[in-house]
């Protein structure tokens, strides 16, 4: 059983190497910009075949669609690499099924791909700067007047703060991202996002890790000295001061769409969400402004990334669903 294991997880990863790393036309980009581009040449190097994708196969060759970036979540990867760390492997190789070319379709990985330390990871200038440059060089290298974004889980609110730019403050630290590109985002698809928090950041021994601090995923407490996950999951909504992670409040202060179309995705059987998506009253993966939601009932967290692959299709190009309960947003 061990060997077929193996040789399935084999397979895997030899099937994502094929949409994999960054092409030579994309690299050679980015080389005449080594030190502006020093993070997204790290990764190119550091990660290997299931690090990164995206670019020309040939020097010169057309982009005729509008380019898509995925943003993976905590402790995932840009393709697909173990079993808890499927990348966007399954999105890109639909895409492809459905017209889209590798110099359509780009992605890179940031942080850990290890699951056993997801919940030491947390939101980092270093990564921030990556991602905001990562955006700003496939907007250059495809000369495309907009882009779409799809990201997954921590992948939303990195994707959301390196668009809206500005002044960040994290743990020990600061970085100025630029100005705002929400102009050149058509659609934003955010799948599973914890724009709210983590109720879950609330049990005995979690509250004082990184991915639930301030510049992580805390719930806050509702003005209430104690604060239990089951109060948190409670659908009244927060009776105290709304104190949860400052990162994320401010990017929901913005007032600001991240996109001109923006779509939010997500399962109410996502146990690692919460029950029924709740964090104090408020469904934590609708991003504020939001043009469309969409809740889907039996998928885990990683397979509303990895089973929805006709919705991102279709919101990116029609800014749609055509099927399943949806509810649009004015």
């Amino acid at each position: 059983m061990n060997l077929l294991f193996a040789l399935a997880t084999a397979a895997a990863a030899a099937a994502s190497s094929q949409h994999g790393p960054f092409t030579k036309d994309l690299v050679e980009f980015l080389e005449k910009s080594p030190q502006l581009n020093e993070y997204l040449l790290s990764v190119y190097k550091d990660f290997g075949e299931t690090g990164s994708f995206g670019g020309r196969a040939t020097k010169g060759e057309k982009i005729s669609r509008q380019p898509v970036v995925f943003v993976h979540g905590s402790s995932d990867s840009a393709l697909h690499h173990s079993k808890m760390a499927s990348g966007w492997t399954n999105s890109v190789e639909y895409f492809k099924e459905h017209g889209y070319s590798t110099s359509e379709l780009y992605g890179l990985t940031y942080g850990s791909r290890d699951i056993n330390y997801s919940l030491e990871s947390r939101i980092m200038c270093r990564d921030l700067l990556g991602l905001r440059r990562f955006i700003e060089v496939i907007l250059q290298y495809t000369e495309a007047s907009k882009i779409d974004i799809i990201a997954h889980s921590m992948g939303v609110t990195m994707a959301r703060m390196a668009v809206k730019g500005g002044e960040v403050h994290l743990m020990g630290e600061s970085c100025h991202l630029g100005s705002s590109l929400a102009d050149r985002i058509d659609a934003f698809v955010g799948i599973s996002g914890a724009n709210y928090g983590l109720c879950m950041c609330l049990m005995s021994g979690l509250t004082h890790l990184p991915a639930c601090g301030q510049s992580g995923f805390a719930p806050g407490k509702c003005g209430r000295s104690r604060a239990s996950i089951a109060d948190c999951m409670d659908d009244t909504g927060c009776d105290g001061e709304d104190d949860y992670a400052s990162v994320l409040s401010s990017t929901n202060a913005a007032g600001e769409k991240t996109a001109d179309f923006v779509a939010s995705l997500w399962s109410d059987g996502d146990s690692f969400l919460g029950r029924n998506n709740l964090v104090w009253g408020r469904k934590t993966s609708l991003i504020p402004g939001s043009d469309l939601s969409h809740t889907y009932t039996k998928m885990d967290h990683f397979q509303t990334k990895d089973k929805t692959l006709r919705d991102q299709l279709s919101l990116v190009n029609e800014h749609a669903i055509h099927i399943g309960r949806t509810k649009r947003h004015h």
